[in-house]
């Protein structure tokens, strides 16, 4: 008879065998936890470093945008980092180096057919290779900022057609451009003569400021970030004579001269006043309105003062509580703005000025009063009613006065306008980001 085999019934050893595979088990998951943990590690520090390029090109962009601002004069504005030319170049380029090491190749728009300057406190055309950058920190932040005029090629990028227009093309031509022929500057300011006091972007304008385009890059272990941001100037009120108000403009007397032709032969020559519809000027005795013709003017014209007001009184430098007599504000190198608000219960009511010099933009919330020895160089805006009382020494403003109300001129009065002394005045204000993306 054929046996039935025994089972096997020892268990030495088998313990062993599960020991082993418990330990093979621990290993795989310690290994998997390690090779976890390292990809973590990793991944949180492409984040972190990531993160800082982001920041750094963001502190970039905004040291750009702040080198713009002042006057185009390195004796008094020696960071500036503008274009230095009289007339904008389209060809300028500056660039805000933090560091030596950096090439101007390193930025990704960097074109060696531009002028490509690096701005020093020295030299707004230097070409050298130099640290220019006025950040104070340390360790030092590192990125590298290009700015540049925008061109039409650069809004046809961004998808302006004829049929879907980014700016108001009034240059003549509706072609196309490419990156070797990128066609005009663009400006922003007042170019469409169909909505004479809105700001816009347009070509073939004058007595406007370019729309700028600063582009910042950081890079920082593993990670590169570029930013890119278009700015633009406040160019302030549409400037439609030496004195505008909403209401009547009345002259008392000869002892006044009101100019519209630009003190500073730049700009065209504007008449004299203007008033809205259906206010008017009545110089009464024998004044001089230069030009005459046209003489005083009135229309449709509806500069919203308050809005412009309200838009550069943040960039007041001097703020006025009380009536002022024998102050000076600012100077022919320090153009400043400043700021009253008379509608304030705790404030002066109504603003009493007399003897006083300026430089810049005066802002007035409320009522503005004159006084002799008054002498004002750029910009007055005033939401109430202006009087002006020019006994003694008279009132001398060169510039121009925009009063939301009436103006009522008693005795000496000598007002020309003159736009460099407006476009100084507004050259304090920082500029105005219209758009921002990060490429990458």
């Amino acid at each position: 008879m054929k046996k039935i085999p025994v089972m096997l019934t020892d268990e030495k050893g088998s313990v062993l065998i599960i020991a082993l595979l418990f330990l093979t088990l621990l290993t795989l998951i310690g290994i998997a936890g390690i090779i976890t943990s390292s990809t973590d590690t990793k991944i949180s520090g492409y984040n972190l470093s990531g993160t800082k390029a982001f920041y750094f090109a963001e502190a970039g962009v905004e040291e750009g945008r702040k080198r713009l601002k002042g006057i185009k004069d390195i004796s008094v504005n020696p960071n500036y980092a503008g274009d230095p030319a009289t007339s904008p170049n389209d060809m300028w380029s500056a660039y805000i180096l933090s560091s030596t090491s950096w090439q101007l190749s390193d930025h990704p728009a960097y074109n060696s057919s531009f002028q490509n300057y690096i701005p020093t406190t020295s030299s707004y055309t230097n070409t050298s290779i130099v640290k220019n950058s006025l950040q104070t920190v340390i360790p030092v932040m590192p990125y590298i900022v290009q700015i540049r005029h925008k061109r039409e090629y650069d809004a046809e990028q961004a998808g302006h057609t004829t049929t879907l227009p980014h700016y108001f093309d009034n240059d003549g031509s509706a072609a196309t451009h490419s990156a070797a022929s990128r066609g005009n500057i663009i400006y922003y300011g007042y170019g469409n003569s169909a909505t004479p006091t809105t700001a816009i972007q347009f070509t073939g304008g004058v007595m406007a400021k370019p729309v700028e385009i600063i582009t910042a890059y950081a890079r920082i272990g593993g990670s590169n970030k570029l930013i890119e941001i278009e700015a633009v100037y406040d160019p302030g009120p549409k400037i439609a004579s030496p004195i505008y108000a909403k209401g009547d403009i009345t002259g008392n007397g000869t002892a006044m001269v009101v100019d519209g032709s630009d003190n500073c032969g730049v700009a065209s020559s504007t008449p004299p006043t203007y008033t809205k519809d259906p206010s008017v000027t009545n110089p009464n005795g024998s004044p001089v309105m230069i030009p005459d013709p046209p003489g005083p003017q009135h229309g449709s014209l509806d500069i919203d003062i308050q809005s412009h007001l309200n838009s550069l009184k943040s960039s007041a430098t001097v703020t006025l509580t009380s009536d002022q007599n024998g102050t000076n504000y600012g100077s022919g190198t320090n153009f400043v703005t400043v700021y009253s608000d008379t509608e304030d219960p705790h404030n002066v009511q109504g603003l009493k000025l007399q003897n006083v010099i300026g430089y810049g933009t005066l802002l007035v919330q409320g009522d503005l009063e004159l006084g002799g020895g008054f002498e004002w160089n750029g910009l007055v805006l005033v939401t109430g009613t202006v009087t002006f009382n020019g006994g003694g020494a008279g009132v001398n403003i060169r510039g121009a006065v925009l009063a939301n109300q009436t103006v009522a001129i008693n005795g000496g009065l000598d007002i020309r306008y003159d736009s460099c002394m407006v476009e100084k005045a507004l050259s304090n204000n920082e500029l105005r980001m219209i758009s921002w993306k990060e490429i990458y």
